[in-house]
């Protein structure tokens, strides 16, 4: 993008508009306006860091509260159904769906440390270029100064902003595969619950009277935290996109300005 802008500045920059005969070169603006609009721009994405600060914070909770949610729902499905001989006993799909609780549980918690070292690598980069930009001066930084972190923020902030989006997402996918699971089992429990529980008698397993009730709370609790996931990725990704927006005008402002200092 930062490119299109750039050529787009250049045209605009050393020829603002057709000249009967020849002139000296010259420019539209000079390096201290592009300085300028380039210092702009960064400030427009250390407040909007600032202010998103607080949604970054709420990630970690978020992921710590969303493996206690997985981890209580595979605990429910051990002690109730998964490490029991009653499934054989079901004549429906439900063998197979408890069957890949363990896969998909283990599944997720990956997501959610990748997730988890994805965060703090964004936060990271978050101070980095907040304390970057905090040390410049709008009146006196150079173009290198601005376009130093302007390219840190192209690079290395705007990448660790898009590896937490795909770990999100990721996380996303494999909480809902975990809430469907838990729906079917809990549908299964609902319409065979005579069957089951005389299976469960058959093999001597003490009849848990809540199995159902777990479930039901377990996926709601899931479908919850997935609704709530979904809209923090649309949050985070439209707040990337302004970022980009900001950063690739101030890498183009930045890199016009080093050129017209260039001795010529």
């Amino acid at each position: 993008m930062y490119q299109t802008l750039l050529l787009i500045a250049l045209i605009f920059i050393t020829g603002c508009a057709p000249k009967p005969t020849p002139q000296a070169e010259g420019h539209c603006l000079s390096a201290a306006q592009l300085n300028s609009y380039s210092y702009e721009e960064l400030s427009h994405v250390a407040q909007l860091l600032r202010a998103d600060s607080r949604n970054v914070d709420d990630f970690n909770t978020f992921i710590v509260a969303t493996k206690g949610s997985v981890n209580d729902y595979a605990n429910i499905i051990k002690s109730s159904v998964y490490l029991t001989n009653v499934v054989r006993f079901l004549p429906i799909p439900y063998a197979g769906e408890v069957s890949n609780v363990t896969k998909l549980v283990s599944g997720t918690v990956l997501h959610l440390n990748s997730a988890a070292v994805a965060l703090d690598r964004y936060k990271k980069s978050n101070a980095a270029f907040l304390s970057a930009f905090e040390k410049l001066n709008g009146a006196t930084a150079t173009p290198a100064e601005l376009n130093k972190l302007a390219l840190f923020a192209d690079t290395t902030l705007m990448k660790d902003a898009r590896e937490l989006h795909t770990a999100l997402q990721k996380i996303s996918a494999s909480t809902a595969l975990i809430a469907a699971t838990a729906q079917t089992i809990s549908n299964a429990m609902e319409t065979t619950s005579g069957y089951f529980n005389q299976a469960k008698s058959l093999v001597g397993i003490t009849q848990e009277a809540n199995d159902k009730v777990q479930l039901t709370t377990s996926h709601d609790t899931l479908n919850g935290r997935l609704a709530l996931l979904n809209q923090k990725i649309v949050a985070l990704e439209n707040s990337a996109d302004t970022y980009q927006r900001n950063i690739s005008k101030a890498r183009t402002f930045t890199e016009l300005a080093i050129q017209i200092d260039l001795p010529r």
